[in-house]
């Protein structure tokens, strides 16, 4: 039997599979409404009360508690807080589509990517001026920075993605792609994401690699690579900030804008290549099923 004719015996057999099968009358996903948004945005504002409510908090209680210390207590609440949320709405995504032979070359192409992602990111900003016009941006390097380096690596590099992730790609990004399609969800999700950083600086950054990190999701149906992929790149942020081990990314003048560009063309190379790994291991199922 050929493989035409498996597909159409498939497709008698499930006739509501055959309709949603053909584009033409598969049901057209419009811009969410003020309602669906709002019901979008819930755990990231959420989030964000909680932390700051947690933070706040603990300075009342204990005004010798500064730094990054307070903040990081806050993001483990917060973090245990939509972990039990997120088993009681089974809103965990499952890797299904990404598990083959191609699964961890993918999962090293997107990590890389963003990585990479990042480090322009940090290029362009320095270029623009926008940290020294930020001055939110120097509050938040204050309180991050400057407190020890394993004590940031917890923080910033481990609790920090991890609830992130849970919230941003997990809640947030899941609620829109059940109102719209993709590309608006992927678009809407980036935006909350930046915006909820709360300053110029790091809600530009936030923007950018919320659209490259919930891409990821979309692609490989997990949260998983892309909280691995935001976990090195603020350790690649806190590595280059504290320590002389990437002294080499350093640029002075032109050679910030040149090594931006740079960042960005291998930004699109590897992610390229992770939605190539992707789609092969979505080949290689679908010629198994058939």
């Amino acid at each position: 039997m050929s493989d035409g004719q498996k597909r159409q015996r498939n497709l008698a057999a499930n006739p509501q599979k055959a309709q949603t099968a053909d584009p033409r009358t598969a049901p057209v996903k419009k811009f969410p409404d003020v309602q669906a948004l709002l019901h979008a945005a819930v755990p990231a504002l959420l989030y964000t009360a909680l932390s700051n409510a947690v933070y706040s908090l603990l300075r009342s209680v204990q005004p010798k508690m500064s730094g990054i210390l307070p903040q990081g207590i806050a993001l483990a609440v917060c973090l245990a807080y939509f972990v039990w949320r997120a088993v009681q709405e089974s809103v965990f995504y499952t890797a299904g589509q990404t598990k083959g032979i191609y699964r961890y070359p993918a999962a090293f192409c997107y990590t890389a990517s963003v990585v990479l992602c990042g480090i322009a990111c940090n290029y362009l900003i320095y270029f623009t001026g926008l940290k020294t016009v930020s001055q939110g941006y120097r509050h938040v390097s204050e309180i991050f920075y400057g407190n020890g380096l394993w004590l940031e690596i917890c923080v910033l590099c481990v609790l920090g993605p991890a609830a992130e992730e849970l919230v941003y790609r997990g809640f947030v990004l899941r609620r829109l792609r059940a109102e719209t399609s993709d590309h608006v969800a992927v678009l809407l999700s980036a935006l909350l994401f930046g915006f909820f950083h709360l300053n110029l600086v790091q809600g530009v950054y936030g923007f950018v690699l919320g659209l490259l990190l919930a891409v990821i999701v979309c692609k490989t149906g997990s949260i998983a690579t892309a909280a691995a992929a935001h976990m090195a790149s603020n350790l690649t942020s806190v590595l280059w900030t504290e320590t002389e081990l990437l002294k080499f990314l350093n640029q002075q003048g032109k050679g910030i804008a040149a090594a931006a560009v740079f960042c960005l063309l291998l930004t699109g190379i590897f992610a390229g290549y992770g939605n190539r790994m992707v789609s092969r291991d979505g080949k290689r199922k679908t010629g198994k099923a058939n």
